[in-house]
């Protein structure tokens, strides 16, 4: 070490700095520390030296506290020594601010870079041949911090086009790890002690509650989130559940999605009927269910100028009153009492009162059609399943293919975004065809029977429940001067038209089967 015993450093400041910044080298950081301390005994600097340690593989912030200790060693009054083991533990992760920084420290004649390992010192009177050596140190280092993060992005591509998130799990699932012949493995799981949560959190939304509401429901139920500390999920974390399509069973990672393996929460279609009521609730930002919901709330609108009427409590009796949210259009319209209103709705719920006998017969009927076409969806999920297992073949191949370069990175992403689109839809499909068994005769049938106690419910209801009946029930609804008119939505309007006939069975089909 001939370099290193030109200049007498006793009693110099040296500030030792030991870094790894990949998993694979974090064993290497005692070594290291142990190699700068005997080379501050060797240059005599012991007892005015400092040790910084950065495990950059565990903490981000590490890489924040690099940049304050050259902060410091910049604001340092007196010449010192910046002593790292070796060069690439000076230019590792291309922090180049940093770099920069030091090296003009050096050329200022403030600093010298020590390197023990390479055998190599850096000064501002450093010949040539020390520069570059130093050059080609840096260019090497930084090539090897490139060639792991292309490893590291390979392994992330690879895991996945077959499936696996390379992360943390949300709220709501769990990593988990195990052992299989010997070899450790890792799944992501339902985190059976949240997943209630994630799913009432869902059916709040499409009962048009806020993000902070459910966010304070479910802290008062318990929920608190996947982290180490189980803080509480808060508003933010809240509308980041349920906008996550990971919750069906595609995860987002760098703003891609990718069809995962693990068990869905949710499924497809109550999904998407979230992101429609949080496209809805976007555009209109007045709505908030955190105020009293009355029993015409977003019903009826007024017959002169078209605005909605708003509900209000006085005296402890709630009246009706028309907005009048258009001044350009003369209303007259008086404020109205709820009271005078229900029996009109009554009169038209009394007219959808089906005989029970009838509601059974006409159950039995449907069921029947029903078992007709089992074997069409049997066969259509047996194609379904087929065409998913076909496209994640021509999945894997297009990764063998990108690994090989025989296509590009463009290339790759165009196709991979095509069949995780086709894969994707054949998903929602399949559900669609599993569910398709039971959903025509299960929303046929409580149709029927909805229609047959639509009365007795919504007199037996609290107003919140009587809005969202009356929201079931009745579409384009208008009040004008203390009179309803009250339209049905079609299923309910047949039903009416159909209580009129003594012969509506017998127009419900050609092919119809006798009650046995």
């Amino acid at each position: 070490m001939s370099n290193f015993d030109v200049k007498n450093y006793e009693g110099t400041k040296a500030f030792l700095i030991a870094r790894v910044s990949d998993p694979r080298q974090t064993d290497a950081l005692p070594a290291q520390e142990l190699q700068l301390n005997n080379y501050a005994e060797q240059l005599k600097v012991a007892a005015t030296s400092e040790l910084y340690k950065f495990d950059e593989t565990a903490f981000k912030e590490d890489r924040q506290k690099f940049q304050k200790i050259v902060q410091t060693i910049s604001d340092y009054p007196k010449f010192c020594i910046v002593v790292f083991d070796k060069i690439d533990r000076f230019t590792r992760d291309a922090s180049s601010d940093v770099v920069q920084i030091l090296k003009y420290l050096v050329r200022q004649g403030k600093v010298e870079l020590h390197f023990p390992s390479d055998n190599l010192v850096y000064h501002k009177n450093s010949p040539a041949s020390d520069k570059t050596r130093l050059g080609m140190g840096m260019v090497f280092g930084e090539y090897y911090s490139s060639a792991i993060s292309d490893n590291v992005k390979r392994k992330i591509l690879h895991k996945l086009s077959v499936g696996e998130f390379p992360g943390k799990s949300p709220v709501g699932y769990k990593n988990v790890k195990y052992e299989v012949s010997g070899k450790e493995e890792k799944n992501i799981v339902p985190d059976q002690s949240r997943r209630g949560y994630i799913e009432k959190a869902y059916e709040l939304r499409l009962d048009g509650k806020s993000f902070r509401t459910i966010a304070k429901i479910l802290k008062e139920d318990g929920l608190r989130s996947n982290t180490k500390k189980q803080g509480i999920v808060g508003q933010n974390q809240i509308e980041t559940m349920l906008k996550n399509p990971f919750y069906y069973g595609v995860m987002r990672y760098d703003g891609k999605l990718y069809p995962h393996r693990y068990e869905p929460i949710i499924d497809r279609h109550t999904f998407d009927k979230v992101q429609a009521v949080n496209e809805e609730r976007n555009n209109d930002k007045t709505k908030t269910s955190t105020r009293e919901v009355y029993t015409f709330s977003g019903v009826v609108r007024c017959a002169t100028c078209g605005c909605s009427y708003s509900s209000y409590t006085k005296k402890g009796h709630v009246y009706l009153r028309c907005t009048k949210a258009k001044p350009e259009v003369p209303c007259n319209q008086p404020p109205v009492s709820e009271a005078q209103l229900l029996p009109q709705v009554d009169a038209v719920l009394q007219q959808l009162n089906i005989n029970e006998g009838i509601v059974n017969q006409v159950i039995d009927i449907l069921k029947s059609e029903h078992d007709n076409v089992q074997l069409f969806y049997q066969n259509a999920i047996s194609e379904t399943r087929k065409e998913a297992q076909r496209i994640e073949q021509k999945m894997a191949t297009l990764y063998e293919d990108r690994l090989d370069g025989r296509i590009t990175a463009i290339d790759y992403d165009k196709y991979a975004k095509k069949y995780n689109d086709e894969k994707t839809e054949l998903e929602r499909k399949l559900v669609e065809f599993t569910k398709n068994d039971k959903t025509f005769v299960v929303t046929s049938s409580y149709l029927l029977q909805l229609a047959s106690k639509a009365k007795l419910v919504f007199d037996s209801s609290q107003p919140a429940k009587k809005n969202k009946i009356l929201k079931m029930l009745l579409a384009n609804c208008t009040l004008d001067q203390k009179r309803l008119q009250l339209n049905l939505l079609k299923p309910f309007s047949a039903l009416v038209l159909a209580t009129k006939s003594s012969n509506w069975l017998r127009q419900l089909g050609s092919n119809q089967r006798p009650n046995r």
